[in-house]
């Protein structure tokens, strides 16, 4: 989701020049420098000024797992010929200690780190790491630049300040939602506060195809890369401008980025890549959502492109404002897993659609038919008795193959939920609110216990609301989606249609609920 072959000494001269203006001295920050003019057999040769450290012995490092995927990655295994050197360009001993991990001896000495990068869109390695997470390293065509397959960190140093220095061809045009520091026809230059931010901030390079929204307080970019030039940037952005204003009025008014990129990457049907066949979707970060997607007819792209965007774009709520400790201080060498991916891609998934249907975008029906289809899947392909809390925290291990049923039960979740709220509060409180309020109770620099957010959800809400949380997210019990959907006028049939159908004999509250739930909202 390269094989360079530098001199050293022009390396150190050439990295000196870049950084000798920058405001870090090589102490204080990571400089990253990468020239896509030399790519060779999709591999590229990545150098780093490493910061200065004062241990003996130093671990580089790259991710084994990374926020938003919940499965290992091992993106070390990508990786090779690191090298290290003092600042006299005098190789240190290095010794690779697992698949992510290499032990760098005379620490104190260490001033230079390069090694290569495989490219994983075309490898013959067999391995888990998701399309829309990995990296692309195509000579005059597209790179991806998926930041955890593509630069290294010092264990215990990664809240340090970043350089990313890229050499390109002059027709390549980086498309990120970050603003360069400085940016030239032959070069680009990024800061960025710290290895998280790095990570959070993919890149696609290529001959430029992109589109721009002015969205309320956002600049929005689309970028696609499309290589049979079947799918355009102003296509997209023409899907997603009703998605856009519509999530702007959902979410108050205001859309919590000032600028947003949506990057497409469409896989030709005749190339072949290392990925399941069949393998799709896309990755959220803070700003920006990275997109691996078949090369199709526009007319059969649409729905999906837009479902999934919004899928995406939505989770700049949960787990991007919202999240736990496990989410906000990652481990990026262990899997330690929140329990609550109901909330962060269940709650993400019914609101991509509840957006939609409240802004006119889709119908009832089309609504309701797609919550029925959620059922019918989760009852049909998962096990329905698996506390989804359980589930969250081994999704990676144990539970792998449960991991899918968060887009389904985990948006019926949300939904039931939702619904639960409207009724006890008269229609006046519903899940949009309760997340609202949770994303000002933490916010982007804070995190909850995933310990005590039942008992956060209570306190903004209902005792009941909390009871349903330890019933059927923590507990085992399968929801009696009868009842709940009833509260809404929707009549649940599972032994006949297996279908949500509005319920034109419910009492006048069910009704009013379901008018609060469903109606369209004037649009912004």
């Amino acid at each position: 989701m390269i094989k360079t072959n530098f001199i050293l000494k022009t390396f150190l001269s050439t990295c000196f020049l870049l950084f000798s203006c920058t405001a870090f001295s090589f102490a204080q920050n990571y400089q990253y420098l990468i020239d896509l003019n030399r790519i060779q057999n999709d591999k590229v040769k990545v150098s780093l000024i490493a910061p200065e450290s004062q241990n003996k012995e130093v671990v580089f490092s790259f991710p084994k797992i990374i926020p938003g995927t919940y499965a290992i990655s091992d993106y070390g295994t990508f990786i090779s010929e690191v090298a290290a050197f003092d600042k006299k360009g005098r190789k240190l001993p290095v010794e690779r200690m697992n698949d992510n991990q290499w032990k760098i001896s005379k620490g104190k000495r260490l001033h230079t780190i390069s090694y290569v990068v495989e490219d994983i869109f075309d490898t013959e390695k067999t391995h888990g790491i998701y399309p829309m997470a990995a990296t692309n390293i195509e000579e005059g065509k597209n790179v991806v630049i998926n930041a955890p397959g593509f630069f290294g960190y010092i264990e215990h140093q990664t809240k340090l300040p970043v350089q990313l220095t890229i050499e390109k061809p002059s027709n390549f045009y980086a498309s990120t939602s970050s603003i360069p520091l400085s940016e030239t026809a032959e070069r680009d230059v990024f800061n960025m506060k710290h290895i998280d931010e790095l990570y959070d901030t993919p890149i696609m390079y290529g001959i430029a195809d992109t589109a721009s929204l002015k969205v309320g307080n956002c600049e929005v970019l689309v970028s696609v890369y499309s290589p049979n030039q079947m799918v355009q940037a102003k296509q997209i952005i023409s899907w997603l401008s009703d998605l856009l204003y519509a999530a702007k009025g959902y979410l108050g008014g205001k859309l919590p980025a000032n600028r947003y990129a949506f990057l497409y990457y469409f896989k030709d049907s005749n190339l072949k890549h290392s990925f399941q066949p069949g393998l799709a979707g896309a990755l959220e970060h803070t700003t920006s959502s990275f997109y691996y997607l078949p090369e199709l007819p526009v007319d059969r792209l649409k729905n999906f492109v837009v479902d999934v965007s919004s899928h995406e774009f939505f989770h700049i709520i949960t787990p991007l404002t919202i999240a736990s400790k496990e989410v906000k201080e990652f481990n990026y060498d262990k899997a330690v897993l929140s329990k609550h991916l109901w909330l962060y891609e269940g709650s993400t998934e019914y609101t991509a659609h509840h957006v939609q249907v409240k802004y006119g975008l889709n119908s009832a029906e089309e609504f309701l038919d797609k919550l029925s289809k959620k059922i019918i899947d989760s009852r049909t392909h998962y096990n329905d008795t698996l506390s989804f809390t359980e589930l969250s925290e081994q999704a990676a291990s144990t539970y792998a193959d449960q991991y899918g049923n968060v887009y389904q039960k985990g948006a019926l979740i949300a939904a039931c939920l939702d619904i639960y709220l409207l009724h006890l509060s008269d229609g006046g409180y519903g899940f949009k609110n309760l997340t609202h309020d949770l994303g000002i109770r933490f916010g982007k620099d804070h995190y909850f216990n995933d310990e005590a957010l039942f008992d956060e959800i209570e306190k903004l809400s209902y005792p009941e609301i909390k009871q349903f949380l330890i019933d059927y997210v923590q507990g085992t019990a399968p929801i009696p989606y009868e009842y709940y959907f009833e509260l809404a006028g929707i009549r649940y049939q599972p032994n006949e249609t297996s279908r949500l159908v509005i319920d034109d004999q419910a009492d006048s509250k069910a009704s009013f609920i379901r008018s609060v739930w469903l109606s369209e909202a004037p649009r912004p």
